[in-house]
């Protein structure tokens, strides 16, 4: 359920509305900037796959073995609904995320989190289409074929939540300023800094952030802080900036620590009895090791593919990055 507290229901559905805006940001700057107009969309799956798939498969190899250990190790359906379910997972949910070995606490083992991922790969086999659109250039058929397919596949399924595609939208206005519009340079950060405050306080005013004009001010939120603006310097903090790095692993991991803290360790039964401060004070303790773990998790399984991409694209002769963007420094890839 939606909590009753704005602010919990914020924290959570207006930071993916963020999430997909920066999604946006980047790769429409990426295709508004393409030197003379070329963007290599083979380079752009390939780099995507080598950013998203190695820590996503390992947390749910990590999300698989917790659901066999709960249900102790016993298989509880036929072996080929047990592995249909487990490819279904490893497809970024893409299919659906069913339950593993019947077990109905599957998603919660990870927060439920993956939910958010389809609409990423919705968004990347719509980039040829939106790169035909800008530069009028033909491409493969294959592409034009993948990008149809799949846009065709996720509505008929998902059908069509006008509040995510919006946020979409909204991410998009950032590098078309940047590119069309360089009035934005003479934008002042105090100025800009408040109208952020001042919007961070309306959107506060709201129960959901998928209303219409939620979803205006989160991108106009947004939108200034892409242009470059750091309220107040807060976001030049290292801190923060370390938190964005490792953001990607944070998503996906958290989930499953406290699944394990809270069934393993703490046990369920007890965690029912703390009073809302015990609970606040613990979930406060547990913070530090999420992020700790998260920095490993990037350090040694993000960070290693990462640098795998770029050398493959070395190899191949292919730019690994098109124009320098101005684009906002407090804005992590």
């Amino acid at each position: 359920d939606v909590p009753k507290s704005n602010l919990y229901t914020l924290l959570g559905q207006g930071s993916v509305s963020l999430f997909f805006m920066i999604t946006s940001f980047l790769f429409v700057s990426k295709i508004l900037n393409a030197k003379e107009g070329y963007f290599n969309l083979k380079q752009f799956f390939i780099s995507r796959l080598y950013r998203l798939t190695p820590l996503y498969l390992f947390t749910i190899i990590l999300l698989i073995v917790i659901v066999m250990s709960v249900t102790n190790w016993h298989l509880n359906v036929p072996w080929l609904t047990f592995l249909n379910s487990i490819v279904a997972w490893f497809l970024f949910s893409i299919f659906g995320n069913p339950s593993i070995n019947n077990s109905d606490f599957t998603t919660f083992v990870n927060a439920g989190v993956v939910w958010s991922l389809p609409y990423e790969w919705l968004f990347y086999f719509f980039i040829p289409i939106l790169y035909m659109l800008v530069w009028r250039r033909k491409i493969s058929i294959v592409f034009i074929l993948l990008s149809v397919g799949f846009l065709t596949f996720f509505f008929i399924k998902y059908g069509f939540i006008w509040y995510h595609i919006v946020c979409f939208i909204g991410g998009a206005i950032a590098p078309i300023l940047i590119k069309y519009f360089p009035f934005y340079k003479k934008l002042n950060n105090y100025l800009a800094s408040l109208i952020i405050l001042i919007c961070l306080f309306f959107i506060g005013k709201f129960d959901s952030s998928h209303k219409l004009v939620c979803i205006i001010l989160l991108s106009l939120v947004f939108t200034l802080i892409a242009l470059g603006n750091d309220i107040f310097g807060l976001l030049k903090s290292k801190s923060l900036q370390l938190l964005g790095e490792i953001c990607y692993s944070t998503y996906l991991l958290h989930g499953i620590i406290l699944f394990t803290l809270f069934h393993f360790v703490l046990k369920e039964g007890n965690v029912k009895q703390y009073s809302s401060l015990q609970y606040c004070l613990v979930i406060f303790l547990i913070t530090p090791l999420v992020v700790v773990i998260s920095y490993v998790a990037f350090k040694y399984i993000e960070e290693p593919f990462m640098k795998k991409a770029k050398m493959h694209f070395s190899k191949a002769n292919l730019p690994v990055k098109s124009k320098n963007l101005h684009a906002s420094k407090y804005i992590t890839l």
